[in-house]
């Protein structure tokens, strides 16, 4: 498991030569995403925040008959100032993904008419539904009520430490743990959580 990015991966095959899709993909990822582009060998890197996060796309171009197949590799870090991200809640990150997929389409097709009209943008369009406001709103809730469970338990896994008295919150309802056991096990998630963040810290 790599403990500093999360990884996720798309493809899709556009009908259009590889020089086109390759300069609409690069002008949709700086001027719409507004990343930072290094050219490869085999394509390009695009680098920016997604989400609060830090985040790495590796885009590939490849000729696919008559057209050309595009494969997104997305290495996004899991720390960020919004917390750890030990999973993607909701598929965010898949979803962007489809999103940028979308708009390379949107971006071939301005190129190859010779029109500029954002108000097509699949960036633009998802901004102003108000699903995406709904979406966006319930994932920072779930975000925010993650770092508030792991906050909790961590707070009762030093006083449990302390104590000999352990405090375990959850869905079944509330597990009290005493005396030796209850320090064992408060130190086995602080240790978890230590390890953690030592991983995360070595990789930097």
């Amino acid at each position: 498991m790599d403990w500093k990015y999360k990884h996720f991966h798309q493809e899709r095959v556009f009908p259009a030569p590889r020089d086109v899709v390759v300069e609409a993909a690069r002008t949709f990822m700086h001027e719409s995403l507004g990343w930072h582009i290094t050219n490869t060998p085999d394509g390009f890197t695009a680098e920016g925040y997604s989400f609060s996060h830090k985040a790495i796309a590796h885009l590939q171009f490849q000729s696919d008959g008559d057209g050309t197949r595009v494969a997104i590799e997305l290495l996004v870090e899991r720390t960020g100032w919004r917390g750890y991200m030990l999973f993607d809640v909701g598929g965010y990150y898949n979803i962007q993904i489809r999103k940028w997929l979308d708009g390379i389409q949107w971006s071939i097709h301005q190129k190859l008419t010779g029109t500029r009209d954002e108000s097509a943008n699949p960036l633009v369009l998802a901004e102003n539904k108000p699903a995406a406001y709904i979406f966006n709103g319930c994932l920072m809730f779930i975000v925010a009520m993650f770092g508030l469970y792991f906050l909790v338990t961590f707070i009762c896994a030093v006083v449990g430490l302390i104590t000999g008295t352990l405090y375990l919150w959850g869905r079944g309802g509330t597990l009290v743990i005493h005396g030796t056991l209850a320090r064992i096990v408060s130190g086995l998630i602080l240790l978890g959580g230590a390890f953690v963040v030592w991983r995360v810290k070595r990789k930097r």
